[in-house]
């Protein structure tokens, strides 16, 4: 007779990313993760054969970021899709309609940087119109698409207290960073003057503020002075992902009062930050920027909450069980 331990944690990992990877293969968001993975490498040589710019950044850039991010989003909601949410009926709906509204707008995006045109903003032809239109119709069906599958898993009894607490945190501030890229597109005072003389180019804008907005950050090119709208937008959508890893790590976690607690508490702290964020970009003035009032707000925010990740990392794993055969 052998004793032994068995950590359900292994059990977990095994039967999720070893067992059920075939089941993972037959769901669309993980190949569209796939093929945003796939766009990726595509466009790396690109980036050094085609030395084409628009507004001073290479063409390839821009499909370059939007794929990396739709397909980080892609591969962490099949996960919390198929992990949480498989057996309810409307899962597979919610992931095509995810699949292909942001397909869409990632070969919009790449077709227009081929053609060494802006694929947001751009009114400049019946063509461009028609590309941003459809942009901003496909995003917002899969935002509400999202946000249908956040309420679900609030509503998900069977899900821990606290894992579910950091999903729906996660899920909910990235719903609103999705609505601060509407913020973008409504035309300026000045656009809409255009417009009336018959002028048709920009309707938009991820800039605020006037003057010269700087150098812009490496990669991203977010301005360094200027409000820049697009940094709460990343932040915002992306911060999901911190969330889902921090769900991972409690699903291996005794579900505790405290644990909830400071998983909610992370969450506020996220999203004021991305309040604040987008309230300095309105007034203006980059997030970069080192305002001695928000740059502190950012800073307290952030020690808060590495002081709430590190007590959760503290606390108690699941009891091991004892097997005997």
């Amino acid at each position: 007779m052998y004793t032994f331990y068995v950590d359900r944690v292994y059990i977990y990992i095994y039967t999720v990313y070893i067992m059920d990877f075939a089941n993972y293969r037959k769901q669309p968001l993980f190949w569209n993760g796939i093929a945003m993975a796939v766009l990726t490498v595509a466009i790396l040589p690109l980036l050094f054969l085609d030395t084409r710019t628009l507004l001073g950044v290479n063409v390839w850039v821009k499909p370059l970021k939007f794929s990396l991010s739709v397909g980080l989003y892609s591969f962490t909601t099949v996960w919390v899709m198929f992990t949480f949410l498989r057996d309810w009926k409307h899962q597979h709906k919610i992931q095509m309609v995810l699949t292909i509204t942001s397909f869409i707008e990632i070969v919009l995006i790449t077709l227009q940087a081929a053609r060494g045109e802006a694929s947001h903003f751009n009114i400049t032809t019946t063509w461009n119109q028609i590309v941003f239109s459809v942009m901003g119709t496909s995003i917002s069906i899969f935002w509400a698409f999202h946000l249908w599958m956040g309420y679900k898993i609030f509503r998900k009894e069977a899900i821990p207290e606290s894992v579910k607490e950091s999903l729906v945190w996660g899920l909910t501030i990235a719903g609103f960073g999705m609505i601060i890229g509407f913020m973008m597109t409504s035309p300026r005072p000045e656009q809409l003057e255009a417009m009336k003389a018959g002028i048709l180019e920009t309707s938009g804008s991820h800039q605020f503020g006037s003057g010269d907005p700087g150098k812009g950050i490496l990669f991203f090119g977010w301005s360094t002075k200027l409000g820049d709208m697009r940094v709460p937008h990343f932040f915002g959508m992306h911060v999901m992902q911190i969330f889902v890893f921090l769900a991972a790590y409690l699903s291996r976690k005794v579900d505790t009062l405290q644990n909830r607690t400071l998983v909610r508490f992370t969450g506020i702290l996220f999203l004021s930050m991305n309040v604040i964020m987008v309230i300095q970009t309105f007034n203006g003035e980059s997030v970069f920027h080192l305002n001695p009032m928000y740059t502190s707000l950012y800073g307290i925010s952030l020690l808060l909450i590495s002081l709430c990740l590190l007590k959760i990392i503290s606390q108690p794993t699941k009891m091991q069980k004892q097997v005997t055969i």
